[in-house]
């Protein structure tokens, strides 16, 4: 999870993308897309490399060029978390993407006259091409998350304002610690508790722009040490609370 917005495009490797609560088998032209509030990991199934090709931006760097008709943000806001993040492109399309995305790459690694507006003009391509490509995927790609997964996650999600543990969760749904930890890192690619801590971070960023103090925040989060949240928060947010704060 980060404060960028993320396409990813899958080119060749044997691998998974978990999204949330969903996680995708990828292949050859899987394209991904992440808002900042969305948790996501690529999990590689094999001990090879896999090949990509991803693109980090600030929402705010777009806002200018879009308009009443063209929301070049909606493909990433339009949608529930972890749903519909995935669409495909076949060859010819894969082609025309990499063309741009080539330039886009060539403008940031070689900086001169006019670059930083090339690049602006690239990525805004590649934006409405992407929202074209979303806009026409009507074949919903299933999750392969087990029920057992989806209900932790579902109960995670649904009491972020407690301190929720593993023994928690376990024994919620009665099934044994140990099986359920084991399964849910094998499905989603990191711990259950990592999970936890970043579904509260992601809720204490939308509690900290919503005009929430950073002490109604820590509680509302679930945190019930504050010197542990201000810790946390600084881990995976890269600022403290109340920077963040001022900066939203």
């Amino acid at each position: 999870m980060h404060d960028h917005y993320e396409i990813f495009l899958f080119l060749n490797g044997t691998v998974n993308g978990f999204v949330d609560q969903y996680c995708y088998p990828l292949q050859r032209g899987s394209v991904l897309v992440f808002n900042n509030q969305e948790i996501h990991k690529i999990i590689n199934l094999s001990p090879g490399p896999y090949e990509r090709v991803t693109i980090h931006f600030k929402a705010e760097l777009v806002y200018p060029f879009c308009t009443a008709e063209t929301n070049l943000l909606a493909c990433f806001q339009n949608h529930q978390p972890g749903k519909q993040n995935i669409s495909h492109m076949d060859e010819p399309q894969l082609n025309e993407y990499m063309r741009l995305a080539s330039r886009l790459i060539d403008a940031l690694n070689h900086p001169q006259y006019g670059s930083d507006v090339l690049a602006l003009t690239y990525l805004v391509q590649l934006l409405v091409f992407i929202n074209g490509l979303y806009n026409k995927s009507h074949s919903p790609v299933p999750s392969i998350i087990s029920a057992l997964i989806e209900s932790a996650i579902h109960y995670i999600d649904n009491h972020l304002h407690t301190g929720l543990s593993l023994e928690q969760v376990s024994s919620e749904l009665a099934v044994d610690k140990y099986y359920l930890s084991h399964l849910f890192k094998q499905q989603t690619g990191g711990t259950l508790y990592r999970y936890v801590l970043l579904k509260k971070i992601a809720l204490a960023k939308q509690l900290l722009a919503g005009g929430k103090s950073v002490s109604e925040t820590c509680y509302l989060a679930g945190f019930n040490d504050y010197a542990n949240f201000i810790r946390t928060f600084k881990n995976i947010a890269g600022v403290s609370p109340g920077k963040y704060s001022r900066s939203t």
